[in-house]
């Protein structure tokens, strides 16, 4: 039977409509009544450039900060206008038992937030972005990564416990004056982080979504478990090219001087945790790619079809079964985030998924996304029992 004891991460949506920015995160926070102990808010929204993303987002801080004290949720703010475009919010929710240790830490003035129980030591990271906006994609991603190794480093958790991750990154499509392509510069500052490490049960799940605006930022989730009861399991698509092992037919841009030639995305199709008899599974962000090919020239409703045929297959219980994991059944879907790049596809991708999916809550934003032929990507979590 499937119930919240069983997920342990818990994604609420809430959304309000256009009004003045104020308002709206007034309303927003207002409407948020936890269930469970929050440790992560994403706010989605629609500053006009970067100095107002930069000063809302303060605002984010300083409200929340308002409304929690200091053991309050991480927060991330990112600059895609939601369906609605007024503000939506994501929360992530843990289920806290009495043999949980929740700590609310902070590194060189960035927060973080610490789950222990015996045997296993949880991470959430939220909102790292690099400190000047103006430097270029390549320069910001270094940092991030640097301010990551820094808090792993802290907590004893190598970069290898690093189980979800998502990446924003402004105009993810676009090439700066040298020739270099944002995605890439990012991809290749991600191998350089990622280099060396030994990724026993795969590279994390995630997301590398484009944002208008707010240079690079990251979410993490990281997990570490001496309790062999616990298992982490890295899920492959045979239906997609693993996304790292791309031929450079399809990367673009110039590689980064410190690499030979450009790397590949490092990130699995999903990650699944597995305890005894359940679990749960982050479903990296998906496109319509069959092999390591784009779905060119099909229109909205066939990528958005195809999408959801990839994270269908993904988490069918046969690839579960196939990644080590003793499912009984194909994986429950209980959220999805939709990204889509044009307004005029967006009732058609809502539609298309809502067909499909009825009763899932989803939040549907405007977004570049990795690649300038692909219109839609979507992402999400399950059950696993």
């Amino acid at each position: 039977m499937i119930t919240h004891e069983n997920i342990e991460i818990i994604h609420r949506f809430f959304q309000v409509v256009q009004a003045p920015f104020e308002e709206m995160l007034t309303n927003l926070l207002a409407d948020y009544k936890s269930v469970y102990t929050p440790v992560r808010m994403v706010i989605f929204g629609a500053p006009v450039g970067n100095e107002e993303y930069v000063v809302r987002f303060a605002r984010i801080r300083e409200a929340v900060k308002e409304s929690f004290g200091d053991n309050g949720p991480l927060v991330s703010y990112v600059a895609q206008p939601p369906q609605t475009m007024g503000l939506t919010m994501e929360v992530h929710e843990v289920l806290l038992t009495g043999l949980d240790r929740i700590e609310y830490r902070s590194r060189e003035g960035m927060p973080y937030i610490t789950i222990e129980r015996e045997g296993c030591k949880r991470l959430f990271l939220s909102g790292v972005t690099g400190d000047v906006l103006r430097q270029n994609i390549r320069e910001q991603s270094h940092e991030v990564f640097s301010k990551i190794a820094g808090v792993l480093e802290a907590e004893n958790m190598p970069v290898s416990t690093i189980i979800r991750q998502w990446n924003y990154i402004e105009k993810i499509t676009a090439y700066d004056a040298t020739g270099h392509q944002h995605y890439q510069d990012f991809n290749d500052a991600r191998s350089l982080f990622y280099h060396g490490v030994e990724w026993a049960t795969g590279y994390p799940a995630a997301t590398g979504i484009g944002t208008q605006w707010g240079g690079i930022m990251i979410d993490l989730d990281a997990l570490l478990c001496k309790d062999r009861s616990v298992q982490v399991h890295g899920v492959d698509n045979p239906l997609q090219v693993a996304a790292h092992a791309y031929s450079q037919e399809v990367l673009l841009g110039e590689a980064d001087k410190a690499l030979l030639h450009k790397t590949t995305p490092k990130f699995e199709r999903a990650k699944a945790v597995w305890k005894e008899d359940h679990g749960f599974i982050y479903v990296s962000g998906t496109a319509a790619i069959r092999g390591e090919q784009s779905l060119e020239g099909v229109g909205i409703e066939k990528q958005t079809l195809a999408t959801l045929e990839n994270i269908e297959y993904l988490v069918s219980r046969d690839n579960l079964n196939r990644s080590g994991i003793p499912a009984t059944g194909d994986a429950t879907l209980i959220t999805f985030r939709v990204y889509v790049k044009h307004w005029e596809d967006m009732e058609v991708a809502k539609r298309t998924v809502t067909e499909r999916y009825p009763d899932l809550p989803a939040i549907y934003t405007l977004t570049d996304v990795c690649r300038s032929e692909l219109l839609i990507e979507i992402e999400g979590m399950g059950i696993l029992c």
